[in-house]
């Protein structure tokens, strides 16, 4: 029952936050994600991506806090194996290891000045998903195999945006230029062991690895005020 009464008081926070003050703003990323802990022990190389922020209200005078809505989409990259049977590279044994999140974001920042550090704390979750194709003969629909996993993940991240259009003290049109840092922790997932898939007699077999999923992201991108 406290549990719940403190929810209620926080949703009825933030509802009276953004009628004191609705400043909407959205942004656009490129990211960079290296895996940490367990996960780099899997997956060694960098994964590359965008994200997207929508924040339905963003800091203010009134309101020193925003809350939104982050949607990111990493892969872990394209790979290409051997053949077992001519030892060729097979350049149509495609997977990757792939997350599609959504986060609920909330960030604390000043409202007005042209550099604008900020801290901020993120919880949602990530569909992990794996797809692979191997042609057997061109003339033949290729092999294919689709894995996927969810995650849950939470983190916390820092970051600095730098004026480039409009005003440092009236939002409302202004663009920035943002830079950000983010340490992402997740729940334990299953995905695939990506050098472990052959072709065996037209079929595909295959291993995966569970652990947690943590990474570190780096983005950079623009920030813009309605």
């Amino acid at each position: 029952m406290r549990r719940q009464i403190l929810y209620i008081s926080l949703f009825f926070v933030l509802i009276g936050a953004i009628k004191l003050q609705a400043q909407p703003s959205a942004s656009l990323y490129f990211t960079t994600a290296f895996p940490v802990g367990e996960f780099r022990d899997y997956v060694g190389n960098t994964g590359f991506g965008a994200s997207s922020e929508l924040f339905f209200f963003s800091p203010s005078e009134k309101v020193p806090y925003g809350l939104g809505l982050n949607f990111s989409f990493v892969s872990y990259g394209m790979y290409f194996g051997v053949d077992q049977y001519t030892d060729e590279l097979g350049l149509s044994y495609n997977k990757a290891n792939n997350f599609a999140s959504v986060h609920l974001l909330f960030q604390i920042a000043p409202h007005a000045g042209s550099i604008r550090p900020y801290v901020e704390t993120l919880f949602g979750g990530s569909y992990i998903f794996s797809h692979t194709d191997f042609i057997v003969d061109y003339c033949c629909p290729p092999v294919t195999m689709w894995l996927d996993d969810w995650a849950w993940s939470y983190g916390a991240g820092f970051g600095l945006k730098f004026l480039s259009v409009g005003d440092a003290f009236l939002n409302h049109g202004s663009l920035y230029i943002d830079f950000k840092v983010r340490y992402l922790l997740s729940s334990s997932t299953e995905y695939l062991d990506r050098s472990s898939v052959v072709l065996y007699y037209d079929t595909l077999e295959y291993s995966t690895f569970e652990s947690k999923t943590d990474m570190i992201t780096a983005s950079i991108g623009l920030y813009f005020y309605f």
